[in-house]
């Protein structure tokens, strides 16, 4: 999202950063506060809300029983839409936003278009011609910088928090099967424990710093935004993150520059070291608001 700046206030920042200071205080490698809420939308089966300072996502998931003719042929995968609101910024009016829509759409498809970061895709595949199929929709309320990673945040938080009906499949006519609910009304959760987050390094000068703000990411030459899901073992036994300890669902560079290999791998390498601190928040917070039936669902938690 464009913003307007001058050259002075473009080289204090880029100057800032390259001396490890950044114009709101913050050091390279620091996050504004992050808030997470689930369960915020009753019309879903799960949803979640994230404010990353002023960036505001609400993110709602819906599971739909389609009748599948061809499974040969057929995509087990979440489906994603991303809608900028135009009270977000007035840049958003008409099809202003529809390009950063695209954007963030096109990376949480490819960062989640492998059945390893959510197991549980198989479940939703009931009998030979019914399956559930997920569509995560993401509203931007607000845009304050860094919208992937928000974004990121919010559909795991949201697919935590998703439950789906158990059902019962029996033999129906002509060859065919019926889906019934069960009795009991009971509902399973999808194990996300492998889902990936995102990290975005963008280069400032000859720095790199994540979580930039609007005008922070005018003055970006470049940026990398990485996808990265951590093995089950890490995730159980709480390790810091390295290259042979997660896998890497989706590398993208973006902005006018190029970069050369060696700061190619370092930016990557920050990412990959930032998403095993983001992971590791978000996990607690998200269990502390399980476990706790009167907990502020307005809890931060701080990188």
């Amino acid at each position: 999202m464009d913003i307007h700046l001058s050259d002075a206030e473009k080289v204090f920042i880029i100057h800032g950063a390259e001396e490890g200071m950044r114009a709101d205080g913050r050091s390279l490698f620091d996050y504004r506060p992050i808030i997470v809420e689930t369960g915020v939308l009753a019309t879903t089966n799960g949803s979640a809300r994230v404010r990353l300072a002023s960036t505001d996502l609400l993110i709602g998931v819906k599971a739909e029983l389609t009748v599948v003719e061809d499974f040969e042929h057929y995509r087990n995968r979440i489906n994603f839409f991303v809608d900028c609101s135009a009270n977000a910024t007035p840049l958003f009016v008409g099809r202003g936003g529809e390009d950063l829509a695209v954007e963030v759409t096109s990376a949480l498809d490819v960062a989640y278009d492998n059945p390893y970061v959510l197991p549980d895709l198989k479940k939703l595949i009931l009998s030979p011609m019914h399956a559930w199929k997920l569509y995560v929709d993401i509203v931007i309320l607000e845009c304050g910088g860094n919208i992937l990673d928000a974004a990121g945040i919010g559909v795991k938080a949201a697919l935590r928090n998703t439950e789906i009906c158990n059902v019962i499949v029996r033999p129906a006519d002509e060859g065919k099967c019926a889906v019934d609910l069960a009795n009991d009304n009971t509902v399973w959760k999808m194990d996300v424990s492998r889902a990936p987050l995102f990290v975005s390094v963008h280069k400032l000068g000859e720095a790199n710093l994540v979580d930039a703000s609007l005008t922070e990411e005018a003055c970006s030459r470049c940026t990398v935004s990485v996808a990265v899901s951590p093995t089950p073992e890490c995730s159980q036994d709480g390790t810091m993150l390295n290259e042979e300890d997660c896998i890497v669902t989706m590398v993208r560079q973006s902005g006018g520059g190029s970069l050369e290999m060696d700061s190619l791998d370092e930016m990557v390498r920050m990412g990959v070291r930032m998403v095993d601190e983001l992971q590791k928040a978000l996990d607690k917070r998200l269990k502390e608001e399980s476990e706790d039936i009167d907990a502020d669902p307005s809890l931060t938690f701080l990188l």
